[in-house]
Parts: C-alpha cells; structure tokens; sequence
C-alpha cells in the first residue's frame, strides 16, 4: 500500500466521461477508489451498476441519483448490483468512493479502476 500523498486543488488528471461529465482519482487500490467527479450544469451519466457498493458525499450542488434527489452536504449509499443514472440541472462536485469496479448499463464495456 502506498504512503501518505497530497493532492492539490487544481492538480487532478480529468477524464471525459459523459456529456458534462468528468472525474479525477484521489486514491486506486486494486478495484479500490476514491474519485472527485464534477457534472456540468445539464451534466448526464447514464444508468450503469457496481459490482461493489458506493458512497457519494456532494460536495458542491445538487444531483438527481435514480430517483433520490441529493443536495450539498447530502450522503447516499448504494449497495452492490444497484443501477442508477445520473444528472443534475445546476451542476456538482461528488466525492464517491467504491470497492469495485462499475459497468454501464448496456453491459458493452466496464470502467475498471485498475
């Protein structure tokens, strides 16, 4: 396992994923992860499931998860096997941290975080 790190506001490496939509690790171990993820106001993913369960904590906005609507300072799990898309109409900032990979709905390709 690695040492203790820091990452700086504005150091992150960002990857497109969606229409508004990117993310940047703070943290890969194995199938482990911890993510910053910012959706643009209008921002779309679509539904996809985790093969682990997932923490979300907005940090910043709001974002509509499946049918939850989640607002600043709002924390919301998701256990294995759940599926949900994603959007919001103001935009956000999410810290979410997962166990395990995810898969898009469609099931064509899965986002690995190794």
């Amino acid at each position: 396992m690695e040492g203790p790190y820091v990452i700086r506001k504005g150091d992150g490496n960002w990857i497109p994923m969606g229409d508004g939509v990117r993310f940047s690790y703070l943290r890969r171990y194995g199938e482990e992860y911890s993510i910053l993820l910012e959706m643009d106001a209008g921002g779309r993913f679509p539904g996809h499931d985790h093969v682990g369960g997932e923490e979300i904590f907005v940090l910043e906005g709001s974002v509509r998860l499946g049918t939850e609507e989640l607002r600043q300072g709002d924390y919301y799990y998701l256990p294995p096997g759940v599926s949900h898309p994603a959007e919001t109409e103001e935009g956000c900032s999410l810290l979410i941290t997962s166990a395990r990979g995810l898969e898009t709905g469609e099931k064509q390709k899965s986002l690995k975080t190794s």
